[in-house]
């Protein structure tokens, strides 16, 4: 059609006059964002703008998506599952580290350099050599997923436990309660949103992880998939790729933010 350029360009002006009108409405200012972001990309998709092997049309990409769907929900449950497990696993193990860490004052100074340390490494260069020592198989995958993200939940439970309020704890032992009903009413209310607020954090990194382990060695995946797909050049592949990636990233976040809001909305407009 020679008038779609101009129409799409005439909603991709009224798109940005939307944009920057709306500023009350959160939620209409994101869509109006992403909106934007879309029509430019096909704009420049219909207008020769980009070349098609720099930039893929979304329609490419759409007829990707749909075309190969058997195909990419299989190596989506793959990556899901493994970002999931090593996000439980993380969410435990960062945990219990924190609460070994407070109990053993020793043990903290000695173990918060290494924890630094660990997290200064890239990531890039310890998923291969976790892949070398135990294999081609999911749990390596799932240990890198752990490496990626245990640091902001085992940091921030850490920082609940050190700030429990302690005049609170002082009137409970004196009026007779257990250590039981200390850490039941006052020690895990207050540190259970600090642990939820480092998971949520932490939870965009989950599918980065696994993602990072496949792209050293695996037999599926969507890493595996969009590595294949950059070594043959289709690159509406590696955007059809990417764009699952980045939803399921962000639905992630959305759900353990959803999550912690619930739990602790008792603190109301209390900040961590």
């Amino acid at each position: 059609m020679p008038n779609a350029p101009l129409s799409l360009l005439g909603i991709f002006l009224l798109t940005l006059s939307l944009l920057m009108t709306v500023k009350d409405h959160t939620t209409l200012r994101i869509s109006a964002f992403l909106l934007f972001i879309l029509l430019w990309w096909d704009i420049s998709s219909h207008l020769h703008l980009v070349e098609p092997y720099i930039l893929p049309s979304p329609s490419d990409v759409w007829h990707i998506i749909v075309s190969q769907r058997d195909i990419l929900l299989h190596h989506l449950w793959y990556t899901l599952s493994i970002s999931y497990i090593g996000l439980l696993l993380s969410l435990l193990f960062g945990t219990l580290l924190a609460i070994v860490m407070h109990s053993i004052p020793p043990l903290e100074d000695l173990l918060y350099p290494i924890m630094v340390l660990s997290q200064a490494t890239p990531t890039i260069a310890v998923a291969p050599l976790i892949v070398l020592w135990f294999g081609f198989g999911r749990a390596p995958k799932i240990g890198v997923v752990v490496w990626v993200t245990f640091f902001p939940i085992t940091i921030n439970t850490l920082m609940g436990l050190h700030t429990v309020d302690r005049d609170m704890v002082d009137v409970m032992k004196a009026m007779g309660s257990t250590q039981f009903h200390i850490f039941r009413h006052i020690v895990l209310p207050h540190t259970l949103a600090y642990t939820l607020t480092g998971l949520e954090i932490t939870s965009p990194y989950a599918i980065l992880g696994a993602l990072t382990s496949e792209w050293m060695g695996t037999t599926q995946g969507l890493g595996l998939y969009i590595k294949r797909s950059f070594s043959s050049f289709e690159l509406p592949q590696v955007f059809a790729g990417t764009l699952i990636v980045t939803v399921f990233s962000l639905l992630t976040w959305w759900t353990v933010a959803t999550i912690k809001n619930h739990f602790t909305k008792w603190r109301g407009g209390e900040s961590i």
